[in-house]
């Protein structure tokens, strides 16, 4: 039996279906189908709720949501676990040069840090200027300070669209 995982990763396109079938990864959406050989498979990244691809020819992505109606989201966690276990065991076997594992820190994970040590770096300069008194220059310099991290805090939301939806 195939392994099969269905999601709609956009509520404009048909549902799109992944299937494991004689050593080879299909992806069907609508009339269209990509085929993608298992023995040319170079790295399988797994991180939530988010497996890529990478072939020879092409890469897959394949997310663990779907659209259900309007812009609702639903988790399809019990068949995402069961292809993507599939495909990293059949993979091992088909392409024994497959690298496997996390992806990368996601550049949202980076823009936080960036944020609480900014904010931290604000709070000490007022500190630090408060100790000797120069409160006018702690205040301009933490407000330059401030201003990257409400920059960055306002770039988060769409650095962090490009992860959960992911069109193919």
């Amino acid at each position: 039996m195939a392994t099969v995982h269905r999601a709609r990763i956009s509520p404009l396109l048909p549902p799109t279906e992944w299937t494991l079938e004689n050593g080879e990864l299909v992806e069907r959406r609508g009339a269209r189908v990509r085929r993608f050989p298992l023995s040319g498979l170079r790295r399988l990244s797994i991180a939530d709720g988010l497996a890529r691809a990478d072939f020879a020819r092409g890469r897959a992505r394949i997310p663990a949501r779907s659209f259900v109606s309007g812009l609702r989201l639903e988790r399809h966690d019990d068949t995402f676990i069961a292809l993507t276990e599939a495909l990293a065991a059949q993979a091992t076997d088909a392409a024994p040069q497959v690298r496997l594992g996390q992806a990368r820190p996601q550049a949202g994970e980076m823009v936080v840090w960036t944020i609480a040590l900014c904010g931290a770096g604000a709070v000490a300069v007022i500190g630090a200027a408060g100790l000797i008194g120069a409160w006018a220059l702690g205040l301009a310099l933490a407000a330059r300070l401030v201003f990257v991290l409400i920059l960055a805090a306002a770039a988060l939301p769409w650095i962090e669209r490009g992860r959960r939806i992911t069109p193919n």
